[in-house]
């Protein structure tokens, strides 16, 4: 066995590379804490803008609790990826944290993988063959951006995958195996590369050929060949069909292409125009070519290891889903190994000068992470992903709120803190019958003060809810609202709106349901004023109702009253009613107010346009 193991992992023979290893090493275990950190503070400060974090953190913590459904893309766990390795992540994660856990180990296995690389760098081209090569791969925006981001198995996948290819750059059949079971263990659908990788072993140990050991990696090669090619086969035909979501990630990357994968490639095979036309768009076009640029376009000098991404860029360039093709993109990190070796050979062939065959591709590997990383050394380095603001503040109160044990759905940014539980979902639309919901109102920011805001996609659905007799507004805090059923909504944070009670037939009336009493400045800024109306309301009003205030007839300042908090379809006769605006100071003389809804009509046809307005100061 001790034989086994040296041979899969490191050969008999030193590698030239004793006066870079440690710098090599040193490299790895740096960026490995940088990308680690990098994804927490992602994931601490509510920056994950995709589900991906919480869809796998979901799927780790079903597999420890025998859960095999989903719950937020409503599927079998099976009809989604084969990802294995995420059974001992979850009973990590049981410990110290499923999100935390995938992202360290994401972050560790994306700068580990460097290390057999470096091997591979070492093989051929000596020690600063080592130390290029390393640098390449973790300089190369794509490793920084995922690393730093989302988790995805495919990602953790580039070890093993690495490893696999240094074993076979060395013709150790016992490595490969290895390598390409820890591959398949990650993604089913790398299966495509790694039987790949067993045919390219196959000719590698091809009869005649002058290599070491050639018929047990023939063998070897042979049978991860046709069991990588079965297994991918297996979950394609058999398990996505029976188990699949009805819209899961094939629709959205193949939709037009076809219902399976069979239909996919039918397709492509019968209509060879419109594949052309489809590969022909600019950014598909330049495709390899700017993946490639990062490693000094050497993987086209050399591209025998370069065949073996195909797999992975072939279905990236098919793919229709927006940013596949992007060079931050995750769906193109298990192509980069096999790019980089193809590299190496593509250095090898460089004429021997040091400052050609090292020196440009490791200036390469710097402008690239320069301009397009994803770490501090990076021009491009999102700053703010990785700092608290309010909104995250505000996100993580919410998410205190809500016990660990309770359904919820919520926005994605607030999944992977909320994903390990029975029952968690997407922010509604369609609804869930959860304990609590979270909505994202980003829109009521966005439109602030415009009429528009009342007709967005988004506001009708959070206004229906609000309006809603079995739900209470527990809490808003930066753009995210928090309600829980079953709660009375006139008890939530809305009350604090309802400051009494009067004479309904007072004051003068904006609308059949609502009247003016009056509104007096709270502060003065330089260029705004803080407001408070006092409306009183005849009985409940429409849920889309809103205020104009500002001046002339039709003022064109639109705001929600109490904040949109408290719904108008909760007030109550003889309600008064505290509503605090901000307006511009310019419009304080002539002041106006009148009453809207989404349409941007009046409620009635008889009600007033708008109604003069005197502060009281």
């Amino acid at each position: 066995m001790r034989e086994l193991l040296r041979d899969a992992f490191g050969g008999e023979t030193p590698l030239p590379w004793s006066s870079t290893r440690r710098a090599v090493g040193a490299g790895i275990a740096a960026c490995a804490l940088l990308f680690a950190w990098l994804s927490l503070r992602r994931y601490a400060t509510y920056h994950n803008a995709t589900f991906d974090l919480a869809f796998y953190a979901r799927m780790a913590w079903g597999e420890v609790h025998h859960d095999v459904w989903n719950p937020i893309v409503d599927a079998h766990v099976r009809g989604l990826h084969l990802s294995w390795v995420l059974v001992p992540l979850g009973w990590i994660g049981a410990l110290v944290g499923t999100p935390e856990t995938l992202l360290v180990a994401q972050a560790l296995a994306l700068a580990g993988a460097a290390w057999p690389l470096a091997r591979v760098g070492a093989r051929h081209l000596g020690a600063p063959g080592a130390l290029v090569t390393a640098a390449a791969w973790l300089l190369h925006p794509n490793v920084s951006a995922v690393a730093t981001s989302e988790f995805h198995p495919g990602s953790v996948a580039v070890l093993p995958l690495a490893w696999a290819l240094d074993a076979l750059d060395r013709r150790s059949a016992a490595g490969l195996a290895l390598g390409v079971l820890g591959t398949l263990a990650c993604r089913e659908d790398l299966g495509l590369v790694t039987a790949l990788l067993g045919l390219a072993a196959v000719w590698l140990a091809r009869p005649g050929a002058e290599r070491p050991a050639a018929g047990p990696l023939r063998r070897t090669g042979s049978v991860l060949a046709a069991g990588s090619l079965g297994y991918a086969l297996f979950f394609a035909l058999v398990l996505l069909p029976r188990y699949a979501p009805q819209h899961g990630s094939l629709e959205l990357h193949f939709g037009r292409l076809g219902g399976d994968p069979a239909s996919v490639v039918v397709h492509l095979l019968t209509h060879p125009r419109a594949l052309f036309e489809h590969l022909a768009v600019p950014h598909r076009a330049f495709y390899l070519p700017l993946i490639a640029a990062p490693f000094a376009w050497l993987p086209f000098v050399r591209p025998f290891a370069a065949l073996l991404a195909t797999p992975v860029l072939a279905i990236n360039l098919v793919s229709e889903f927006p940013g596949t093709t992007d060079l931050d993109s995750h769906y193109l990190t298990p192509a980069l190994p096999a790019l980089l070796v193809a590299s190496v050979h593509g250095m090898a062939a460089l004429p021997a000068r040091p400052k050609i065959r090292f020196g440009v591709p490791m200036a390469c590997a710097v402008l690239a992470h320069v301009l397009g990383g994803t770490t501090p050394l990076s021009l491009a380095f999102p700053r703010a992903a990785f700092t608290a603001d309010d909104d995250s503040r505000a996100a993580a109160r919410l998410v205190a709120q809500i016990p660990p044990d309770a359904s919820v759905q919520a926005p994605d940014a607030l999944l992977p803190h909320l994903a390990e539980r029975r029952v968690v979902h997407r922010a509604p639309p369609p609804e869930a019958n959860t304990a609590f919901v979270v909505f994202d109102a980003v829109h009521r920011r966005t439109f602030l003060h415009d009429e528009s805001m009342l007709r967005t996609t988004e506001e009708p659905i959070l206004r229906a809810w609000l309006a809603r007799p079995d739900h209470v507004l527990l809490d808003a805090g930066g753009d995210y609202y928090l309600l829980q059923r079953g709660g009375e909504p006139r008890t939530g944070i809305g009350a604090r709106f309802l400051v009494g009670r009067t004479d309904p037939d007072r004051g003068v009336p904006l609308t059949g349901c609502l009247s003016l009493l009056g509104g007096r400045v709270v502060e003065t800024r330089e260029d705004a004023l803080d407001i408070d109306l006092e409306l009183v309301a005849q009985g409940p009003c429409p849920d889309d109702l809103a205020l104009r205030i500002g001046r002339g007839k039709r003022p064109r300042h639109v705001d929600l009253i109490a904040r949109g908090w408290l719904s108008p379809a909760h007030f109550e006769r003889g309600d008064v009613i505290r509503s605090s605006h901000t307006i511009a100071r310019a419009a304080a003389d002539g002041l106006r107010i009148g009453a809207l809804r989404s349409s941007g009509a009046r409620p009635d046809r008889g009600d007033p346009m708008s109604v003069e307005l005197v502060l009281e100061r």
